[in-house]
């Protein structure tokens, strides 16, 4: 398939890209690394005038290491942050979860923001315009219903590796817009609606993702049919310090599942993986399998953790 016509403009400082996308009168879009956007823009999913680049944004590239934090500026492609030392020495379901997405080339292109603003994917929403218009149109196009369920709620699945890891790590992202500057909790950046699964306002960037400074243990479990490319079917991340822990399902559903517990209580956490989770069928496995899968995973990574793998 073939791209839209639109026009590209490239911008330098967040200023002027949000000076861009006031021009085109909110009908431009964001370009990062463009694995998430690009695909979409060939299916028709969306239709913008414009594109902005936001390549050239020098202040949102790189990593700076302070006291309490690590920020992460949101245009650091996945391969920079996973060989990233801090990354390296205090986050290892972060490094976990990073090895896991796509491969290498993809890694090498894709961004930490535009993986954590991915958009949430559906069987019947993920197809070709002629597709999507012969089967009707579903909820998150506009339609009546939802074509995997024939109901009134959007359940398509948000499909990243990164978010949960960084659920599990207690991170915070820093968004600017036309309104303004502000800063949230990873985990209320989503809205647990899959026709709108992200909590951004027209025009906003996401500018930087904070991480506290704290060394931790965990890892991160992926089910997908093939070893490289594919999204996860189910992902499951798992951190631990202090005596406490956080274990976060993503891949089922609108939203990452995110659970805190005490580590003497890792067991019941673990049992509990899938409660909460909904599973349909709208994607190529069976949604009981998928909902057992997350217990499986959930148990196996803190065999591996706590046995110190």
């Amino acid at each position: 398939m073939i791209l839209p016509k639109f026009e590209y403009r490239k911008a330098h400082t967040v200023e002027e890209a949000l000076a861009l996308y006031n021009f085109y009168d909110e009908r431009a879009v964001y370009l990062a690394g463009g694995t998430d956007l690009v695909p979409r823009l060939k299916l028709r999913l969306q239709k913008p005038v414009a594109v902005i680049d936001l390549k050239g944004i020098e202040e949102l590239h790189g990593l700076m290491e302070e006291r309490e934090w690590v920020r992460v500026g949101a245009l650091m492609t996945l391969q920079e942050l996973k060989e990233a030392e801090p990354v390296k020495e205090f986050y290892p379901t972060l490094k976990e979860a990073l090895e896991a997405t796509s491969c290498e080339t993809l890694q090498m292109r894709g961004t930490v923001g535009g993986n954590i603003l991915q958009e949430a994917r559906c069987l019947f929403y993920n197809q070709s315009e002629f597709w999507r218009r012969a089967k009707g149109y579903c909820l998150k196009m506009g339609g009546e219903r939802c074509n995997a369920t024939g109901g009134s709620k959007c359940l398509a699945n948000y499909m990243g590796d990164v978010a949960p890891a960084l659920l599990t790590l207690r991170a915070r992202v820093k968004l600017v817009g036309p309104e303004g500057e502000r800063e949230v909790g990873l985990e209320g950046l989503f809205t647990g609606r899959g026709e709108r699964p992200l909590e951004v306002k027209p025009g906003e960037i996401l500018t930087e993702v904070l991480i506290p400074k704290v060394r931790v243990k965990g890892g991160y479990e992926k089910l997908r049919l093939r070893g490289a490319i594919d999204y996860p079917l189910v992902g499951v991340a798992l951190s631990l310090w202090d005596g406490r822990g956080r274990l976060s399902v993503g891949a089922i559903g609108p939203r990452p599942s995110l659970k805190e517990f005490a580590v003497e209580r890792i067991e019941e956490a673990v049992e509990g993986a899938s409660e909460g989770l909904r599973a349909v069928a709208n994607t190529v496995l069976d949604p009981l399998y998928r909902r057992q899968m997350a217990v499986v995973l959930a148990k196996r990574l803190a065999r591996r953790v706590l046995e110190g793998g």
